[in-house]
């Protein structure tokens, strides 16, 4: 993961390696993006400098009031979907797990 610097191809690093990475999504049922990955990483004890990509990414997705956005949802068929997606959060707006999962990536990796 590191090698590819969370999100981009190792042979060519101004490529993204999968586009639906950059989208912070929850929940993220079998899938994954960099924010996840970020997660593993530095729950793992991990802070290396070619983390700092992805780290980026993070911190330019902050809107003014210190909060994310949930950009992606899991396929739309079954409970976990059709919950969130119209109970709990809407795509696009504010996200409560979002941000706690940004804040916490952050705090441990800047600690």
């Amino acid at each position: 993961m590191l090698r590819h610097h969370i999100y981009k191809r190792s042979h060519d690093l101004n490529c993204v390696s999968i586009p639906n990475w950059l989208k912070f999504g929850f929940p993220l049922m079998w899938q994954t993006d960099a924010l996840e990955v970020l997660s593993i990483l530095t729950k793992l004890g991990y802070r290396d400098e070619r983390m700092l990509d992805a780290i980026n990414l993070v911190m330019s997705k902050k809107d003014e009031r210190g909060r994310w956005r949930l950009e992606s949802l899991p396929p739309p068929q079954g409970f976990f979907y059709r919950s969130f997606s119209t109970d709990i959060e809407r795509k696009g707006n504010p996200s409560k797990w979002i941000t706690l999962n940004d804040l916490r990536v952050l705090k441990v990796f800047f600690s």
